[in-house]
């Protein structure tokens, strides 16, 4: 499913209208109707409502809205907020259909006390103002309607396309916003309803289908971005063929484990083996290698020179095994250490197979930009920062990361050539060539150290197992997120263990066959 900007979306609209040849009208008639629908599943019987309609086409969708339910048997108060002179032609045709409907009530300073007393009569509330048309704050009346609604306690409130107030494309509130229940998109989900604070203000989100031609992939309109679901990447997520044997599914080098910190490296193994890898070896400093392998059974152990954290010439010894490894990861409790900019530019260079860095490995990149030259062009490389390394890695603020999250994430991976993983809620995942997939899996239960360690090897595992990167790097994230839903009863509690558990269950029951 593709996740669109509002100017996409508007595109996507006039190819639809202009050369589909599908009227404007009946694509409003059709988004007017799916929002009905979706109320009429909570409130099977007939209630008392109050619709908020604008001028354009998000307020004709509400005037579509407001006669369904009066079809129904609703008591429905409608309000018009806007100026008539402003209002599109196509909301105009709704409009004076409802007028002969039932009264419509104009927003002014002698009917405020009235509209209030309908905001709070309504057992529904629909939002038909702005949608995504919101640019800037919201303007008088506006914004003065969406606070008292706001401050109304009982209704349900329902938003059309978009909570008015909130922008589309980056998920800004510059004063007020609807606060919805839910909220009913068209064709596709937007940006906005999926980056703070935007995603903070509507509700449970439901995409409905209205017409819109969908065949973009054919066209020069195709849409920049998707949400990742399994359509994506299933292919990829079959059953092993009954002849296969361990070496079929590749073999993972996981490189990290500084003293103090060897719990990284096992985490991000674990997920491997549990993501189908087929061999994992992992390689910390010599002085841990005893304490690792009283902590593993399974994974291979391949110690480098190093007292605690690694010496900086350890990663000559690369080469003398580089053959057996068909993706490697680095970062999980390396720690940094003198010499980190030789050993970790050295290891981007020589590395061939697919490479993700994680943790410190970012941290030493962030230090040391000039290592992003390192890499030779065309290498496979996943970057796969949280909110603050990605900060790091481009000279901001953490604060300023989350508000742009969709655009520092592709802006890196443009620059450097390499995948990104901007991990947190949503995760956006930037492909060199622009292209954007975000993910909305995932669960507090994922909150808590370790969690990131775990994501290093699952994505590591099904590169291992020779999948591309750009099927195994959504799928992994999907899958990551999947865990954390199904893990516990309580996100509180859940630890590793029960992570990895839901690893091993996702991986087979997610796609079915």
């Amino acid at each position: 499913m593709y996740l669109v900007t509002a100017r996409e979306m508007r595109e996507l609209d006039r190819y639809t209208i202009e050369e589909i040849g599908l009227p404007g009208i009946v694509l409003m008639e059709n988004a007017g109707r799916a929002v009905a629908e979706e109320i009429f599943l909570r409130f099977p019987k007939p209630k008392t409502a109050t619709v908020l309609a604008g001028a354009g086409n998000n307020g004709g969708d509400g005037w579509v809205v407001a006669r369904h339910l009066l079809d129904r048997g609703w008591k429905v108060h409608m309000w018009f907020i806007g100026s008539k002179e402003k209002m599109s032609a196509d909301a105009g045709v709704f409009y004076q259909v409802c007028c002969r409907y039932a009264p419509v009530w104009h927003y002014s300073d002698g009917q405020k006390e009235r509209l209030f007393r309908h905001l709070a009569e309504a057992t529904v509330v629909v939002d038909a103002l702005l949608g995504t048309g919101t640019r800037g704050g919201l303007r008088p009346p506006m914004d003065e309607v969406v606070r008292r609604l706001n401050q109304t306690p009982s209704p349900f409130v329902v938003s059309v396309d978009l909570p008015s107030g909130v922008d589309a494309d980056t998920g800004a509130i510059e004063n007020e916003a609807v606060r919805a229940d839910l909220t009913v998109t068209f064709q596709y989900p937007k940006w906005g309803h999926y980056l703070r604070p935007g995603a903070n203000v509507r509700g449970k989100l439901k995409v409905a289908e209205i017409g819109i031609f969908s065949g973009h992939e054919k066209t020069e309109r195709e849409p920049r971005a998707q949400l990742n679901t399994p359509c994506l990447w299933q292919e990829y997520a079959q059953p092993r063929q009954e002849w296969a044997h361990k070496g079929t599914y590749g073999h993972l080098h996981v490189i990290g484990g500084a003293g103090g910190m060897l719990g990284a490296v096992v985490m991000a193994g674990e997920a491997a083996y549990r993501m189908g890898a087929g061999y994992v070896t992992l390689t910390v400093p010599e002085s841990e290698r005893l304490a690792l392998a009283a902590k593993v059974t399974q994974q291979l152990i391949w110690s480098w020179p190093g007292q605690e954290v690694f010496d900086a010439g350890s990663a000559d010894v690369w080469k003398e095994k580089r053959e057996r490894f068909s993706a490697v990861a680095v970062g999980p409790g390396l720690g940094r250490f003198a010499g980190e900019e030789q050993w970790l530019g050295q290891l981007m260079e020589e590395v061939e197979v697919p490479l993700v860095l994680d943790a410190d490995a970012l941290n030493i990149l962030a230090a040391h930009p000039s290592l992003f030259r390192r890499r030779k062009k065309g290498a496979v490389t996943i970057l796969t920062p949280h909110p603050g390394e990605m900060a790091r890695l481009i000279g901001s603020s953490t604060a300023e990361v989350e508000v742009q999250r969709h655009q520092v994430a592709r802006q890196l991976a443009l620059k450097t050539d390499m995948f990104v993983v901007l991990k947190g809620r949503y995760t956006v995942i930037a492909f060199p060539d622009g292209k954007q997939v975000l993910n909305p899996t995932g669960s507090p239960a994922l909150a808590k150290a370790g969690s990131g360690d775990l994501l290093t090897g699952m994505i590591g595992s099904l590169l291992a197992q020779r999948i591309p990167a750009e099927k195994a790097v959504p799928m992994a994230v999907y899958l990551h997120g999947k865990a954390g839903e199904i893990a516990g009863p309580s996100s509180h509690g859940v630890m590793v263990d029960d992570l990895l558990r839901a690893i091993a269950r996702v991986r087979s029951t997610t796609v079915p066959y």
